[in-house]
């Protein structure tokens, strides 16, 4: 594999939200985790929160693989997928979405 920088992470975050924002209008994407704490490794995954209603009538396996599909990075990533009626509910619960919300950084 060749040697990623971290110039390389944030231009393909770059170009991951542009796709997203072509493709699906999200609302708010949120990086949490270890690269919104600054304490990951280079090849640590991206954490995303991604909220769009174009996630609606969508199943949430179809959400994750339409969106991994827009990821063009050497790093693998974990998206989450909800619409804004999910992600208003998931943020209020004691959990991931709320630790997101809390501790990352929207972009």
């Amino acid at each position: 594999m060749a040697e990623i920088k971290a110039f390389d992470v944030d231009k393909w975050i770059k170009d991951f939200k542009k796709r997203l924002y072509e493709k699906y209008k999200p609302e708010k994407i949120i990086i949490f985790g270890s690269r919104a704490r600054k304490d990951n490794l280079i090849e640590s995954d991206i954490d995303f929160v991604i909220v769009s209603k174009m996630f609606e009538g969508m199943k949430w396996p179809r959400r994750l693989a339409a969106v991994s599909e827009l990821w063009k990075g050497l790093i693998a990533i974990e998206p989450l997928c909800y619409t804004p009626k999910e992600f208003d509910i998931k943020k209020r619960q004691l959990g991931i979405v709320n630790r997101a919300v809390e501790e990352g950084v929207e972009i």
